[in-house]
């Protein structure tokens, strides 16, 4: 090996100690946070499923003092049809919650409101699994956890990741326009249209998937 050879092959090793050290660093880092770290870097989402969890239990609430025939009809409209109607009712209610979480994150001070979206989710979700139990008794509940739940949890996915992102864009809007905070970067709206574009993409796959699921297993799960 000639001596440009060895000292090449010094130079390599130690690139790649000194890249393994900070690897070993970076994770280190990350190991060491805190639960109240973890928390605070991902507030929004946090406060987003439990102001959801507050709405289920607040609908099955509702619905147990105030249901009624016009009430029962109507959710069993909503949840029962061709596939069309389900993809249509589907995508109705959960993009206009989408639409008012992308809203809220265009206003000055929409932030402080932006989890009622997940609230309303709550209500709308806690309605229907109540129905379900309290006309069908363990088989409705059953029924709910089989053909409801699933998408529920996936709706409320993509509605938390707009959540979060929705309360970010409000938040740096705010301290720029009234805080005129010097630490916020110029806003790259670009980036969010592209995020926002995707998760509507994703409510529209999963209100396809979920109308094709329901409208397929109808015939042989009923109540």
């Amino acid at each position: 090996m000639t001596e440009f050879e060895s000292e090449k092959k010094n130079k390599t090793e130690f690139h790649e100690a000194t890249q393994a050290k900070r690897i070993k660093k970076k994770n280190k880092i990350k190991s060491d946070k805190s639960l109240y770290d973890v928390f605070t870097e991902n507030k929004s989402a946090f406060y987003g499923i439990i102001f959801y969890a507050a709405g289920l239990l607040c609908g099955a609430f509702i619905y147990k003092k105030c249901q009624t025939d016009a009430l029962n009809e109507l959710i069993s409209a909503s949840a029962s049809g061709n596939f069309t109607n389900l993809f249509i009712n589907n995508l109705g209610f959960y993009f206009l919650a989408f639409a008012a979480a992308v809203v809220l994150g265009l206003c000055l001070v929409g932030f402080p409101f932006i989890n009622l979206v997940a609230l309303v989710i709550g209500l709308y979700g806690g309605i229907n699994v109540a129905y379900y139990y309290i006309n069908y008794g363990v088989k409705g509940f059953g029924y709910s956890l089989l053909m409801i739940a699933p998408f529920i949890c996936s709706f409320l996915t993509v509605i938390i990741f707009t959540i979060s992102l929705s309360y970010d864009l409000s938040k740096k809007i705010y301290d720029i326009t009234v805080n005129k905070s010097e630490k916020c970067e110029k806003i790259a709206y670009g980036a969010y249209i592209k995020k926002y574009a995707l998760y509507a993409v994703e409510l529209v796959g999963v209100s396809l998937i979920n109308a094709a699921v329901v409208s397929a297993l109808s015939g042989l799960i009923s109540l």
